[in-house]
Order: C-alpha cells, then sequence, then structure tokens
C-alpha cells in the first residue's frame, strides 16, 4: 500500500512538473501569409498562370459551343437523319467529356502551381515561427484560426499571441488594424 500511494505521489509531481514547463504560444499564419510580399507576387504570378490556362481552354470551349450551336440550328430545322441526330450527340458527349477532363487537369496544374510557389514563403514562416519559439522558450504554437476565417483558440493571453513579433521578424510591416485587436487577412 506505501508503494501505491509512493508511486501515485509520484506520479503526481512528475504531472505538475512537465506541466509547470508547457508554455504555448498562438499566432494567425492566414494573416501573416496575406501580407507576406512573398504571397503577393505569388497571387499575381498564379493569376497570370491561370489565364494563360484559360486561353488554352477557351479555344476548346468556343469549338464545343460552335458544334452545340451548329446540331441545335440543324436539329431545330430538321435537317439531320436519325443516325445523323446520333452521331452529332455521341461526337458532342465526347467533346464535353474531353472538355471536363481538361477543366480538371488545369485546375490541378493551378493548384499544382500554387503549392510550388507557396512552399518557399511557408518554409520561411515556419523558420522564422521556430526561431521566436525557441527563443522565447514556447514548447507549442498554434494556429489561431483556420484558413476559412474561424477561431481555433477562443481565450488566450495576449502576451503569448507572437504574430507581431513574426511580423518583425520576417520584415513585414504590421496591419495598422492589428494594434490591439485581432486583424482579418485583407479581403475577408
Amino acid at each position: 500500500m506505501k508503494f501505491l500511494i509512493a508511486t501515485l505521489a509520484a506520479a503526481l509531481l512528475t504531472t505538475e512538473v512537465t506541466f509547470a514547463q508547457l508554455k504555448i504560444g498562438y499566432t494567425n499564419i492566414e494573416l501573416i501569409l496575406a501580407y507576406m510580399p512573398e504571397t503577393q507576387q505569388m497571387n499575381k504570378d498564379l493569376q497570370i498562370y491561370a489565364k494563360k490556362l484559360d486561353a488554352q481552354l477557351k479555344v476548346e470551349e468556343d469549338y464545343f459551343q460552335l458544334k452545340m450551336d451548329e446540331y441545335t440550328n440543324l436539329s431545330k430545322q430538321n435537317k439531320l437523319t436519325p443516325a445523323d441526330d446520333e452521331n452529332r450527340q455521341i461526337d458532342l458527349m465526347k467533346l464535353d467529356s474531353s472538355l471536363r477532363k481538361k477543366q480538371a487537369f488545369q485546375e490541378q496544374q493551378l493548384m499544382g502551381m500554387q503549392q510550388e510557389l507557396i512552399a518557399p514563403t511557408l518554409d520561411k514562416l515556419q523558420k522564422a515561427i521556430d526561431e521566436i519559439s525557441k527563443a522565447e522558450g514556447y514548447t507549442y504554437v498554434l494556429n489561431q484560426s483556420t484558413s476559412t476565417g474561424v477561431s481555433t483558440i477562443l481565450f488566450g493571453p495576449e502576451s503569448d499571441n507572437i504574430t507581431e513579433k513574426i511580423f518583425t521578424k520576417l520584415g513585414v510591416a504590421i496591419p495598422p488594424d492589428m494594434k490591439g485587436e485581432i486583424a482579418t487577412p485583407p479581403g475577408q
């Protein structure tokens, strides 16, 4: 029995020591990313790339629309034999299927480009978080909100909000609306 009490007391003391060493900070990664010049440049590059992909796809969309209009006009004028009607419908379905596949592939290309372009920026941000965390003794740093803007940190001491420190570390101007309040990324 004494052994059980001694073990329980040791466990409680160890737990208490462990909690005393825990230091949790938080930040708003989306806000920081929104104001980083690298992210702003990435967004411009992505818009240019998306326009290029859209232009390539527009040619095929226009061709599909031309074929659809042609089929509709001939059908309304009763100038199609049943076999002709069926063949044109099959051709239109093939064109539509091909167009949808190309649209999906375009979306994948755009997402791939976004991931490729954001990786160095995320690495830079993570390095700043790591350096601040290490220098200030944080055991954990949590993201204050999700990418949809939903807050995941409902309450926390402002002294553990390291967002401004990260802005400073990265050399990014702190948004004016952030002073003493939770700022929102531009466009939200």
